[in-house]
């Protein structure tokens, strides 16, 4: 449960992280360039700094909760599946070497041919 929520919040912080680094500008520019949207801050500078705290706040997170999943501190995610979660199907058995025709060659483990 917790890794499921960890998850879905590393989901939504990466896309917010992908947009704000849109917004960000090389020339400075920035939310500036959106129009009205820079107005609800005092000035564009402002607005930069705003944009600038929640980058580094959304990254911090992003990168946090990545090594977290990653390093397994949590245990296994697929531990709490049931165990008829995935499903096996029915495998027919592979041939025995005796049975393949004449003229055909059984694969070499070793990755030589027999010449």
């Amino acid at each position: 449960m917790v890794v499921t929520v960890l998850q879905v919040v590393w989901l939504v912080s990466s896309i917010g992280l992908i947009i704000l680094v849109l917004f960000h500008s090389p020339k400075g520019d920035g939310l500036g360039a959106l129009g009205g949207q820079a107005q609800m801050f005092t000035s564009t500078k402002s607005a930069e700094t705003a944009l600038n705290r929640a980058t580094w706040l959304l990254t911090i997170l992003f990168m946090g909760i990545t090594v977290i999943l990653s390093a397994g501190w949590l245990g296994d995610a697929t531990a709490e599946l049931p165990v008829d979660a995935f499903p096996v199907e029915d495998v027919a058995p592979a041939p025995a070497a005796d049975t393949i025709p004449s003229g055909l060659e059984a694969p070499t483990t070793s990755g030589e041919t027999s010449e």
